[in-house]
């Protein structure tokens, strides 16, 4: 149970305390796309979320995007993240190690140093513990989702998550 339960829990990504994991020691943040970032399948982030971004990496933060999602490399949301610094990790497997290392020797930090926020306990939450990350639990953007997610918040269900859905910001 324990490889599951996150450090810190935030109702989103705008609410996270990212003081709070600086103080921590955290110098880069690894986050989840789908239903983190965006809505699935979404293709893009709102503005806000641009602008959360963007004041993160003005406080100094490295960021990171760590999906299980096989994005082509055309596609306009990665080319978007790409051409502002932000590197993309793309089929990581999650919660297998593999993607959190390549993300982490791309933004040039040790695991200490790094803290993961996503949507899901069992992909997320695992995996970042796993690689030795802080984990910052987010509540998902919607309720549509991919068939494997849809399975993994059956487990999440039992395991006694209780799941709220954030509205994406406007």
């Amino acid at each position: 149970m324990r490889g599951i339960r996150p450090n810190l829990v935030a109702p989103s990504v705008h609410e996270v305390d990212y003081e709070a994991l600086r103080s921590r020691g955290v110098r880069a943040v690894l986050f989840d796309l789908e239903n983190t970032l965006c809505p699935w399948r979404a293709g893009e982030l709102d503005p806000p979320t641009w602008a959360l971004l963007e004041g993160l990496r003005g406080r100094g933060l490295r960021l990171a995007v760590l999906t299980n999602a096989a994005l082509p490399s055309g596609h306009p949301l990665l080319r978007a993240l790409c051409e502002r610094g932000i590197p993309v990790v793309t089929k990581a497997r999650k919660p297998l190690m593999r993607g959190f290392r390549r993300a982490l020797g791309q933004l040039g930090v040790s695991p200490g140093q790094a803290a993961v926020v996503g949507d899901q306990l069992l992909t997320d939450v695992l995996g970042g513990r796993r690689a030795g990350l802080l984990t910052v639990l987010v509540d998902p953007l919607t309720p549509r989702e991919s068939l494997p997610t849809r399975f993994n918040r059956k487990v999440e269900r039992l395991l006694g998550r209780r799941l709220r859905f954030s509205s994406p910001s406007p």
